[in-house]
């Protein structure tokens, strides 16, 4: 008689949750560098002056 491999779930539910993770930190450090873009690029908000 085969045992049946117990965990399958966690595994699944580790990968998936793993995936959505990179997702977002890919996503937050796109979003941080167009924010330092648009504010290198402003002429007249404070933060442009503090890039320049």
């Amino acid at each position: 008689m085969k045992q049946k491999v117990r965990g399958h779930a966690f595994r699944l539910v580790g990968l998936i949750l793993g995936i959505i993770g990179a997702t977002v930190s890919i996503t937050s450090i796109v979003f941080a560098a167009l924010g330092l873009h648009q504010a290198r690029l402003c002429k007249r908000c404070e933060k442009g002056e503090n890039f320049r």
